[in-house]
């Protein structure tokens, strides 16, 4: 099923919402009280570049959102 909810992390007031985008890839959205906006999308193979949205490109979260996200991806039923 693509465009599903597969789970969530946080940190700090930020809430960050891992969705199956489609068939190969995941996105993440983030809500801190502003509603949801994009932070980024990832494959399926952890070695093809994170596609980061606008602000969210070289922020130093980076390398934990794609770990937390990567967790929720490989285990929904955690999050």
């Amino acid at each position: 099923m693509t465009d599903a909810y597969l789970g969530e992390f946080t940190r700090g007031p930020a809430v960050f919402v891992v969705f199956r985008f489609d068939d190969e890839s995941y996105r993440v959205e983030c809500s801190d009280g502003n509603g949801p906006s994009p932070v980024c999308r990832l494959a399926d193979d952890p070695n093809v570049p994170v596609a980061w949205h606008g602000a969210w490109n070289g922020d130093r979260w980076c390398k934990w959102i794609e770990a937390e996200a990567r967790k929720v991806v490989a285990d929904p039923e955690s999050g």
